[in-house]
């Protein structure tokens, strides 16, 4: 199965960490306590929750948070890459990605140019947009049969793993052979896992000997019940392996599920502690709401249950809240499937739908998740500090990352009470700091901007005595930062217009407007809005824009606008 369906289907009865006799029957007892709650009535609270943020560091060095991002660019049109993909890129501000390598379909071990080219380009376009961080895994393995087979595929490897590093992707971290452990069949090398071994270590050998500097993760399985891998991984592959890492997704817990958040935080606590008992960290690859993977009008659907329902946007709450329980549990990263839709192929016959936002041919439309998860990709990314938070609400949940960069500080605060939370978060050595930046995410009231910008601020919350106090409403997401600033960018200058025959689409041709303009030297540059007789028709991440919609032929002035990493757009 190709790796567009092939990840974490919901499994039930087979062997994993418990099986393996790795996690106690008393902590397995107790997650399926916690996640198994309903959502009850919350109980009342004092008017005021107090937290705290400690000078415990829960880790040093957070890498972020971000998506498996399969931007397939050998299937993207030209505009979609720069107008969506990576604008959007650019916008979320992601610092750790997950993609595929894939091979030439149906040829293991052999290369797929044309794939590996796009593969190449987007791993740099993530690098100069967002400073990404990449974790690279094959969705396709190889079954060799002979010691000879198995170096020559790993030479194979090697030589994909060093042609992207050369092409300028250098941001490439992390490799895994295989994807959930899978060879013949999904996840099947949870019981041979001295043959996942064997592939690593000839892997380990050739990026040895070629000086790639890219760390082996083990053992990218999922879900949970597979962590046990892991820890059969610390103990007998150690010495090759760079970083571990695991998958999960909600399948047993309701969006407002209260007991998820703590069962969840111990799972990854768990995983982490056993990956800092080596002096590595621990990646959680992937993750996201319940599956739905079954039959729909004839095709394999597998997309998230809640898209297109009633409880999509509650959807997008459980995953920053399962996020923000990673965060608190010192994960160094983590990545939600995925950052946008698979293209539909049908003679696949099936679809592959989990992206914050559509494919183009689908509109490239947001999903809520967008404005919940974007929020935390944009301003929990690394490096930075996260700090342990103390608090006497157990249905509020907090997370606070203090930037490297500028020393700024993020705080992120879930509300999973019935009713609005007073709360007073003292701020240890940051005093009265410049005002923090106030996001809100209602599942109630789904934000829908332009062209997949992220909501604007609600306003802003200054500290005083020491203390951020605010109200944030029962059953949303507030994100408090101060990684911003205040100033627009320069005006954009040397913009032309001319009016070309646009031939983008072979045997056909149609009048367009060309618009070109010269590059903003803003340092924190993010993107550019298009205007057309005052209204925004689109934007973009370069200096070109075709405007070849309906009113293109309308005698009316155009502007571009450059907008900072900040969300700050410059005058018309």
């Amino acid at each position: 199965m190709n790796p567009t369906t092939r990840r974490g289907f919901i499994r039930r009865g087979l062997a994993g960490a418990t099986a393996l006799g790795l996690l106690s029957k008393a902590a397995d007892a107790e997650s399926k306590a916690d996640s198994s709650n309903p959502s009850a009535p919350a109980v009342q609270t004092p008017a005021v929750s107090e937290f705290s943020i400690t000078p415990t560091p829960v880790r040093t060095g957070f890498g972020g948070v971000g998506f498996h991002a399969q931007m397939l660019l050998a299937d993207a049109t030209q505009d979609f890459e720069d107008q969506v993909l990576a604008k959007r890129w650019r916008e979320l501000n992601p610092r750790f990605a997950r993609i595929f390598h894939t091979w030439l379909p149906g040829q293991p071990g052999t290369r797929d140019a044309k794939v590996l080219d796009a593969l190449a380009r987007q791993m740099v376009m993530m690098k100069e947009g967002a400073g990404t961080e990449i974790y690279l895994t094959t969705g396709d393995l190889k079954e060799t049969n002979s010691n000879e087979d198995l170096r020559s595929y790993a030479s194979a490897v090697a030589d994909d793993l060093e042609y992207l590093q050369n092409a300028g992707a250098t941001n490439l971290k992390w490799y895994c052979c295989t994807n959930e452990l899978s060879l013949i069949e999904w996840a099947d090398m949870h019981t041979d896992l001295a043959r996942y071994r064997a592939y690593h270590a000839a892997i380990a050998e050739e990026i040895k000997r070629r000086s790639l500097g890219i760390k082996l993760l083990a053992t990218d399985a999922s879900p949970v019940e597979y962590w046990g891998t892991i820890d059969w991984a610390s103990k007998n592959m150690d010495d090759i392996t760079g970083v571990y890492g695991g998958h999960h997704y909600i399948n047993e817990q309701a969006p407002d599920n209260l007991g998820f958040y703590k069962w969840f935080l111990g799972r990854c606590q768990w995983a982490v502690g056993l990956a800092k008992g080596r002096g590595k960290d621990f990646i959680l690859g992937e993750f996201g709401p319940a599956q739905y993977f079954d039959l729909k009008y004839g095709i394999r659907w597998d997309a998230c249950k809640y898209f297109d329902t009633p409880l999509e946007g509650m959807a997008g709450l459980q995953l920053a809240e399962a996020a923000m329980a990673a965060i608190n549990a010192g994960v160094y990263a983590m990545g939600y499937w995925t950052f946008n839709d698979y293209p539909d192929r049908p003679e696949e016959h099936s679809i592959n739908h989990w992206g914050v936002f559509k494919w183009l041919t689908n509109g490239a439309l947001t999903r809520a998740p967008y404005y919940s998860y974007g929020l935390l990709t944009k301003f929990f990314r690394g490096p930075g500090t996260v700090f342990q938070v103390e608090s006497e609400e157990d249905l509020v949940r907090v997370a606070a990352l203090e930037h490297d960069e500028g020393k700024t500080w993020s705080v992120a605060v879930l509300n999973r009470q019935s009713q609005a939370a007073r709360i007073s978060i003292r701020l240890g050595d940051l005093q009265d700091s410049k005002a923090f930046r106030k996001y809100l995410y209602d599942p109630s009231r789904i934000p829908m901007t332009d062209d997949g910008d992220l909501q604007e601020p609600i306003g802003k919350v200054a500290p005083s005595g020491g203390k951020l106090t605010d109200a944030v409403e029962a059953g949303t997401l507030a994100v408090y930062t101060t990684a911003y600033n205040d100033d627009a960018p320069a005006a954009v200058k040397g913009l032309e217009v001319k009016a070309i025959q646009d031939t983008r689409i072979s045997g056909a041709t149609a009048s367009a407007n060309r618009l070109r303009w010269t590059a903003s030297a803003e340092p924190d540059l993010c993107y550019y809005r298009i205007y057309h007789a005052g209204v925004r028709i689109g934007s973009t991440a370069i200096t070109e824009y075709i405007d070849s919609g309906p009113d293109h032929h309308r005698k009316a002035p155009y502007a571009v606008v450059a907008v900072n990493r900040s969300g700050n757009p410059g005058p018309r």
